[in-house]
């Protein structure tokens, strides 16, 4: 009895694992079934979706879909997609409770175009109420090439190359659907190659890689207008800067943002530019641009979001400004170099003064340095801003006075000093300057001699240094009417070049 007991068990053993596994190959071609059902039901006049392989593993609970395409005609053109990996479908959550959890979802060799959304005419529809919770606990975008178009003029608003997003603690709810963002997560890392987007009319923004990972790191961010210096003029009707901004290394010690219905806010503790090397160019032959412009503090107040930055940091700078005044001529260039600035309470909701420390290098020989602070008192828009120019050689400024003032100045400034506050419309201050062997030429109209008569004439009304008080420094005051319709560095100069003309030509007494 026993050999046959014994057979009898072995007969039911391979019973059961032969139903078993019929049961199991049923089941998965079953399950297989109805997913490449469900993925052809979704398809329409709108929506195509093909794949070379679908291929499902109920024992390690994962399906793989490998080489898609995907066409939708209002939301992407034509996305390849080298392989979808789903792992871990909590399946008895699911039939326990109704809602998805998901371990892990990996989409790889992504290569796609977005369209935004077309709002034209359609009236603003509040979402479908989502009645379950999809939770995943990692999702992973890796290498992806995107593009974002603009479906009004088919133009790219961003794109990007080598694309890694991974975020942990996905979870999507009833309370999060109607967010702009529709889900919430715990941490991020993202890391891009190649991002390039347009900013406004003129400019394009570039950056050659960037990693998040709450802290932000950018190498090679560029922003340069979209024309040549010369091009440029064909396409404007005003006075307008050709731009050409380079930053090699930026960070950011963290990026927090709030995004709700009708608002969004971003929260930056610090920002360190290294290396910023920043080129302007206008032509002045253009007609002005009679735009009201905003001082620095009022226009960050007026920003239509939400932003803090309690301080921003540039180390070695250069900045560059040329303008052009006269056909035939070299644009003049005023040159700064070995910048270091530190710029604290960029906020567009605080109350704390706005306030700009920078040091440079004038024309790259002379030590200046410059503070600025701007804030409001009673609804106005004030500032104050002091500086300090020493041992600076004046015929080192000729590459901007020759072609811009048909003048070139001889002398050494010894030690400038400068203090200026005002509000939005008039600004008053002093400045003491010690200085020696000043003079003035002034050269004729074709910048390629001197006009004598004029030269003699200048320098009757300036003092070449001497009549100083005991500590060898001649007084200037500063009275000035700011023009809306010009910058705030117009402003400034125009303070500063007050109190020089002062100096110079007044009798030197402090008042």
């Amino acid at each position: 009895m026993r050999p046959l007991l014994h057979k009898k068990y072995i007969f039911w053993a391979l019973t059961s694992a032969i139903l078993l596994m019929l049961l199991y190959g049923v089941a998965h071609i079953y399950v297989k079934h109805k997913i490449a059902q469900a993925i052809t039901n979704e398809q329409s006049s709108k929506m195509k979706i093909t794949y070379n392989d679908l291929s499902l593993s109920l024992l390690n609970n994962q399906l793989r879909l490998t080489n898609l395409s995907l066409l939708h005609k209002a939301v992407v053109d034509s996305a390849k997609i080298g392989s979808v990996v789903i792992d871990g479908f909590q399946y008895i959550h699911f039939l326990r409770t109704g809602n998805i959890a998901i371990e892990n979802i990996e989409i790889t060799g992504l290569s796609a175009s977005f369209y935004t959304k077309d709002t034209t005419g359609i009236p603003e529809k509040n979402p479908s109420p989502l009645k379950k919770q999809i939770t995943v606990e990692h999702f992973q975008l890796s290498d992806a090439d995107m593009k974002l178009i603009d479906i009004r003029n088919n133009s790219i608003l961003i794109s990007g190359e080598h694309v890694d997003l991974g975020l942990q603690d996905i979870k999507m709810s009833s309370s999060t659907i109607h967010n702009q963002i529709p889900f919430t997560y715990s941490t991020y890392i993202l890391e891009a190659d190649n991002l390039k987007t347009s900013v406004g009319l003129y400019e394009n923004l570039t950056i050659d890689h960037l990693k998040a990972d709450g802290a932000i790191a950018i190498n090679g961010l560029e922003l340069k207008t979209k024309y040549s210096k010369a091009a440029l003029q064909k396409h404007i009707t005003k006075e307008r800067d050709w731009v050409h901004l380079k930053v090699p290394e930026a960070t950011l010690s963290k990026l927090d943002f709030l995004v709700e219905q009708d608002s969004f806010s971003v929260e930056i503790p610090s920002v360190v530019l290294k290396g910023l090397d920043l080129e302007m160019y206008r032509n002045k032959l253009m007609p002005d641009d009679y735009t009201l412009k905003d001082m620095f503090g009022k226009s960050i107040r007026n920003l239509p979001f939400g932003l803090n930055i309690p301080c921003l940091m540039i180390e070695n700078g250069k900045v560059s400004y040329s303008e052009l005044v006269a056909l035939g001529t070299t644009p003049g260039e005023l040159l700064f170099t070995e910048i270091t600035s530190v710029i604290k309470n960029i906020s567009s909701t605080g109350t704390k003064p706005l306030s700009i420390k920078n040091k440079a290098k004038l024309m790259g020989v002379a030590p200046i340095a410059l503070d600025w602070s701007f804030y409001q008192e009673n609804g106005a828009h004030l500032f104050k801003a002091s500086g300090v120019i020493s041992n600076f050689d004046t015929e080192k400024l000729d590459s901007f006075l020759k072609p811009n003032l048909r003048a070139q100045a001889e002398g050494t400034i010894d030690a400038l000093y400068f203090t200026i506050s005002g509000d939005e419309f008039v600004s008053s201050g002093d400045l003491k300057m010690s200085y020696s062997d000043f003079s003035f030429v002034v050269l004729k109209k074709d910048r390629l001699g001197v006009n004598k008569l004029l030269t003699a004439l200048v320098n009757i009304f300036t003092n070449d240094g001497s009549k100083t008080d005991e500590f060898g420094f001649r007084h200037g005051q500063i009275k000035v009417e700011r023009d809306p319709t010009k910058s705030f560095f117009n402003y400034l100069w125009l303070n500063v070049k007050a109190g020089i003309l002062h100096t110079f030509t007044g009798n030197g007494k402090k008042e």
